[in-house]
């Protein structure tokens, strides 16, 4: 006699069938592996299909109830135009405009110039004013040589040359400047009333 099954039997069967559970050890898991993986395709598809029906659905926007003020907002701009131009014309005349508020005592860029106080009282000796000396172009001291009573420098001067060998004695720039001293730790030179020391660089 035939065996008969039920329905829910035969539901039974092929679904231990289908997830690997009648299936030997060896190949169960695989099996079982690849039906949830078959199960997780399955449920993406469904969501992605979801996802594109919503886009293809007709989206519908309601204008703003809010009432727009034009001449309010043409006013706003206007008043913004003017305080543009105000100030363009206020940095066109910015020298006249500061002089007016140095005349008037009042500093706004500035630290305030202090006015030295000069005393009328011929026993009053005057203030000397003291000028800094220029000092001299830029001078570079490659090398010091001394050979007995001979001393010599080798030396790169700013708008004489480069690599100049100079004696004691020597004179540069229409004698405005000349070498002193010449030792080994630096390089005396006399500009505009003054010695200089100038210590060997490279």
């Amino acid at each position: 006699m035939a065996d008969q099954r039920t329905w829910g039997e035969a539901i039974r069967v092929a679904w231990d069938n289908l997830t690997g559970v009648n299936n030997a050890p060896s190949v169960r898991g695989t099996r079982l592996l690849f039906f949830l993986l078959f199960l997780l395709g399955t449920a993406w598809a469904l969501y992605s299909y979801y996802q594109l029906q919503l886009l293809r659905q007709e989206k519908f926007f309601e204008p703003s109830a809010t009432p727009v003020n034009i001449q309010a907002d043409k006013e706003r701009l206007d008043a913004m135009i003017d305080q543009v131009k105000a100030a363009s014309a206020l940095r066109s005349n910015s020298f006249i405009w500061a002089q007016s508020m140095r005349d008037q005592g009042k500093y706004i860029f500035s630290a305030p110039l202090l006015q030295p106080s000069v005393s009328m009282d011929p026993e009053v000796p005057m203030p000397q004013v003291v000028v800094a000396p220029e000092p001299p172009p830029e001078i570079v001291v490659r090398a010091t040589m001394i050979a007995g009573d001979r001393r010599s420098a080798v030396v790169d001067i700013a708008g004489v040359g480069s690599g100049m060998v100079m004696c004691q004695g020597d004179t540069f720039l229409n004698k405005k400047g000349r070498v002193v001293h010449i030792a080994a730790d630096k390089v005396v030179v006399w500009w505009e009333g003054r010695n200089w020391d100038i210590a060997p660089g490279f």
